[in-house]
């Protein structure tokens, strides 16, 4: 099963209902028996607008944040064969979508099967019809001897009890076909290359293996077979989730942390704890895609956390330097801020007119074609090379070339120098000329290599030094 361009990915996601300014809530229109949909208004061509950007970046493939018809935010899901009708038509989307595939780009498709939302068809028909409803079975825990705080003269189970998000019953196998037939539905008029699915530690692990069972024999829209990237919250979830018989890949929350914890602190001795735990010599991941990123559509901005424009080129720099899938979130490559809160997630989904482009876009644009074109940085494997708390080298290698990626979060230059022994403080030193891929320039280390301030280099050996 070729799924192989996962990992030649470089992902971009947008939140779709946040980027072309749709309305929070969804209308009603009652005489649509099916979802209820209101006539769309076709916002979803404001996409179109960033495919320059996106190839600018080496962008080559996208995931689509909620599109399906839902009643706010798009994970309160209305129907699974329709577009929110507040993004336009599925005609609409599909012209979207052919015109990405036509620029190189492939498609993930956010698909969340554990929960839907209480605008969904089959929840209103309970509503609706009681005990002679023919959907009972469809969701968890329906019980007409009890209630819930929303009053519909039933219990039913919901995801970590919020009412706006009834569970459904995976085991039941109409539920299990109409996803299935949703999905074909995705394939044939999307053309979509995988799916990103939500809460995949969470959901039916039974359903999980069904999925890719029924999902392999789909081809991809751009070629190579239907791709699914799982959604976790739990770093030990990825080895739960990630096999041949469940996900291709999943997202690494754990990195994520590592990353945002080490940088914003100057202190990477906890990023370079998780990458020898995931993928040193016996890390539990060396032979697992996963997916990274910086921020997303749940979590506040990364510039919003990190205000030193320097130290944000430096973890851009980490993010494509390190082993797995680096993904950009819409407008955080010219640094956007943005909040969130446990009230709403609105502040990180702004609306925007159009993509813009400024000093870290250039950055992003220059590590981006480096991630690109070099097989140690999307392939290779990690091994430690010296840290101090502000201080650190690793290095990527792959098909005979190694990158080391030096990194100083310091207000102050750093001369690393060879110091032999063991533990952290160790360190044999570079020798030979070195060109950082980066800047361009060149320099011969004997030995000890400096580290500009709040830099970060990759640094490729053009010449080996016999002195």
């Amino acid at each position: 099963m070729n799924t192989s361009w996962l990992d030649d990915c470089i992902m971009y996601q947008f939140y779709p209902l946040g980027l072309c300014g749709a309305p929070h809530e969804n209308s009603w229109d009652w005489s649509n028996t099916w979802n209820a949909a209101t006539r769309p208004i076709r916002r979803i061509d404001r996409v179109l607008l960033w495919i320059e950007q996106l190839k600018k970046l080496n962008v080559n493939a996208v995931y689509f944040s909620p599109v399906l018809q839902s009643d706010t935010h798009g994970y309160n899901t209305r129907d699974f064969y329709t577009l929110d009708s507040r993004l336009g038509s599925n005609e609409d989307f599909a012209a979207v979508c052919n015109t990405l595939h036509e620029n190189g780009i492939r498609i993930l498709f956010d698909s969340l099967f554990n929960h839907v939302g209480r605008g969904f068809w089959a929840f209103r028909d309970i509503r609706n019809n009681m005990q002679k409803s023919r959907y009972i079975d469809w969701f968890a825990e329906i019980d007409f001897s009890r209630n819930t705080p929303c009053s519909d003269g039933f219990y039913y189970k919901s995801y970590e009890d919020n009412w706006d998000f009834p569970e459904l019953n995976l085991e039941n196998e109409d539920v299990v076909q109409h996803i299935f037939g949703a999905i074909r539905k995705w394939v044939d008029m999307f053309a979509i290359d995988g799916l990103r699915v939500g809460l995949a530690d969470f959901m039916s692990q039974k359903f999980l293996r069904r999925l890719r069972e029924f999902s392999s024999n789909m081809s991809a829209g751009l070629g190579g077979n239907l791709a699914i990237l799982g959604e976790v919250y739990d770093s030990n979830s990825c080895k739960k989730i990630v096999n041949e018989k469940k996900a291709h890949a999943s997202t690494n929350s754990e990195l994520h942390s590592s990353i945002v914890n080490s940088v914003k602190t100057k202190n990477f001795f906890e990023l370079d704890f998780t990458l020898r735990r995931e993928f040193g010599v016996e890390g539990i991941y060396t032979h697992t895609t996963l997916a990274n990123f910086l921020d997303n559509h749940d979590i506040t901005r990364f510039a919003q956390v990190v205000h030193d424009k320097e130290i944000l080129r430096l973890a851009w720099g980490l993010l494509f330097a390190l082993p797995g899938i680096p993904c950009i979130y819409y407008g955080s490559e010219w640094g956007v801020l943005g909040s969130n809160d446990e009230v709403s997630h609105w502040g990180v989904r702004p609306s925007f007119e159009k993509p813009v482009w400024n000093d870290l876009t250039d950055f992003i644009q220059k590590v981006s074609l480096l991630r690109k074109k070099s097989p140690a940085l999307r392939y290779g494997n990690y091994r430690y090379v010296f840290l101090s708390k502000s201080q650190y080298i690793f290095s990527r290698e792959s098909c005979g070339q190694t990158i080391f990626i030096a990194v100083n979060a310091s207000e102050e230059g750093c001369l690393v120098e060879p110091k032999g022994g063991y533990g952290y403080a160790a360190f044999e030193g570079l020798h030979g000329i070195f060109a950082d891929l980066i800047s361009e320039e060149q320099f011969n280390f004997n030995g000890s290599v400096f580290l500009p301030p709040k830099s970060i280099q990759y640094l490729e050996r053009i010449k080996i030094s016999f002195l």
